[in-house]
């Protein structure tokens, strides 16, 4: 039951945010993907913590943080249960590193689908993974690689953290690990490369556990350790390293990308409903908050819908889909992603869809719907609802 209040209070956190109206769009998109035994307060901490850390920009070039946040309600459980936490922990590696331990599919392509829009408006994406999250960034990076519409994969990177796995994004680098950390003892785990020593005296660490050592906020980002000014000298030449990747979709505080998974003119269609009541839609592109700016009729996608800054309405939005056409006889079934991203987060949803509709927009499946409202202060309160 404790678990489940974690799950609610951090959707919560998530899903509801308030902003001022800005939509001035970053070149670098940094992510913390967390490892287990994280809960929601300290992911968010460790994300603010390295945003502190690397500062709001890089080589005269704007930065955004953001959280890509995994559950480990079945490792809270189980280490409730153990009489030896040290056990407990070498034993989890190690069930995660023989994919015994299950990565939750759902979390798993609401972070894909995250860089994915993030590097459709132009962003150079750099994740940054501790320990279990490794798991879950390797696997985005290669549904990024795989999956259509196709993304630039050079403007995707990762920096690994105390990584369990044999590999970063198929790649034995970048990483960093420091001796005492109990990562190690994971079987085939890309080995320590750091001597964890004292910032002050320069003197090897050796007085603290081999779990405390694994702390990403207490150890690898303390002032306390030497690791410190390393990580932070590595994450910013993996930044080097990503390229800009051409700009498919605008930005706008709200913003809604639907892609499928068919193509030989195979056309799914984005239908976006306004607080006014304007329909938004392959039909009426210009509604009176936002646009339709990418229409696909051949398969794959993009679709996208994008909220201008300037004329931004307060209400509710409604966001849906609907299967125009298939070249195929009987139609094929479909899978549509929607992604909506607003100040702070993004949520996806995936339906099916298997009858085609032209005519009736009664008729068109309905995901989610956007809450604005404007607090006393003047700023706005974003909401994302499953329908």
């Amino acid at each position: 039951m404790k678990v489940n209040y974690i799950k609610i209070i951090v959707l919560m956190l998530i899903n509801s945010f308030v902003y001022a109206n800005n939509c001035e769009l970053e070149e670098f998109r940094i992510v913390f993907e967390n490892g287990e035994l994280t809960t929601p307060k300290q992911a968010f901490t460790a994300k603010n913590e390295l945003a502190l850390s690397l500062g709001n920009s890089y080589a005269n070039q704007a930065i955004s943080y953001d959280l890509a946040y995994n559950y480990s309600s079945d490792a809270f459980e189980k280490l409730l249960e153990s009489a030896n936490p040290r056990h407990w922990y070498v034993d989890l590696a190690r069930l995660v590193y023989n994919w015994k331990y299950k990565i939750n599919a759902s979390e798993l392509n609401e972070h894909v689908e995250k860089y994915r829009e993030a590097i459709l408006q132009g962003q150079k994406v750099l994740v940054v993974s501790h320990s279990q999250g490794n798991f879950y960034t390797n696997l985005a990076r290669q549904m990024l690689a795989n999956q259509k519409p196709a993304i630039p994969i050079k403007s995707f990177g990762i920096f690994a953290v105390a990584t369990p796995a044999n590999n970063v994004g198929a790649k034995e680098t970048p990483y960093l690990t420091n001796h005492l950390d109990i990562i190690s003892l994971v079987p085939s785990s890309l080995a320590a490369n750091w001597t964890l020593r004292r910032a002050d005296n320069g003197k090897i660490v050796d007085n603290i556990g081999s779990i405390p050592a694994h702390s990403f906020t207490e150890v690898y980002l303390s002032p306390d350790y030497d690791i410190r000014a390393e990580l932070l000298k590595a994450i910013k030449q993996e930044l080097n390293q990503l390229e800009e990747p051409p700009q498919i979709v605008k930005t706008g505080s709200i913003t809604v990308t639907l892609t499928w998974n068919l193509e030989n003119q195979n056309d799914v269609d984005l239908h976006v409903i306004e607080p006014d009541k304007t329909h938004v839609y392959y039909g009426s592109k210009t509604g009176n908050s936002g646009y339709l700016d990418v229409d696909n009729v051949n398969g794959f996608g993009p679709e996208h819908y994008y909220t201008d800054c300037n004329k931004l309405q307060v209400g509710k939005y409604l966001v849906g889909v609907n299967y125009y056409n298939d070249s195929a006889n009987p139609t094929r079934e479909v899978t549509a992603t929607v992604t909506i991203s607003i100040p702070g987060s993004t949520r996806t949803f995936l339906t099916k869809l298997d009858k085609i509709n032209r005519v009736n927009s009664s008729k068109i499946r309905g995901l989610a719907k956007i809450l604005v409202e404007r607090n006393k202060d003047g700023r706005l309160k974003y909401q994302i609802i499953q329908l």
